[in-house]
């Protein structure tokens, strides 16, 4: 798994449809006279961010991978700013975004940055604002000796989420595919959750 194929993902799921996920967060921030602002944290090819555009967003699309810039770059919108960095590096600000996109991506945080990414990118979210994304539990395939990949037990979820109020959060145990076709069992946990408003 440390060595996965980033430009091969990027190109196999260029044309994927967005994620049901982002699609249920996206509907709880109503469109209003206010700009709604979203960032998509690992953005890949864009799936997610082509969706967040299409509904009326503005949307920073944040990736490392040069391939997967290269192709949300060919994206036309003025709505649109996408930046290469690792999560390690970029500049989240502080409640700047209405909505933050994390989808399958916070794990791959190098373990011993994971901890101040998440504190940024939490205080990155407006008051009232809402976080989606996943966190791979302790019964992921991919949780082998020696993986960087970050894995949490269901207790661990409700410290992380502190500060937030969860809306949905579903565990997922199971054998299924992956983006690019292979077989694993997976151990997820797919969260929205609003941020509190003190």
């Amino acid at each position: 798994m440390d060595n996965f194929d980033w430009a091969n993902f990027a190109a196999v799921t260029r044309d994927h449809e967005h994620h049901f996920l982002v699609e249920k967060a996206e509907a709880l921030v109503p469109a209003g006279k206010q700009e709604r602002r979203a960032l998509d944290l690992g953005c890949g090819a864009g799936r997610n961010t082509r969706f967040l555009l299409a509904r009326g967003w503005h949307v920073t699309a944040v990736d490392a991978e040069p391939a997967a810039i290269a192709a949300v770059s060919e994206i036309t919108s003025d709505n649109l700013t996408v930046v290469q960095s690792k999560f390690e590096d970029f500049e989240f600000g502080e409640a700047r975004y209405d909505l933050v996109c994390a989808q399958f991506t916070l794990p791959f945080t190098p373990r011993d940055k994971f901890p101040t990414v998440w504190a940024r990118l939490k205080r990155a979210i407006k008051p009232g604002g809402y976080f989606e994304g996943q966190f791979f539990g302790t019964r992921d395939e991919w949780n082998v000796p020696g993986s960087s990949v970050n894995f949490v037990t269901r207790e661990e979820v409700d410290e992380l989420l502190r500060g937030l109020t969860p809306v949905e959060i579903q565990e997922e145990d199971k054998e299924g595919g992956t983006a690019t076709g292979a077989t694993k069992h997976w151990h997820v946990f797919h969260i929205i959750a609003k941020k509190d408003m003190k």
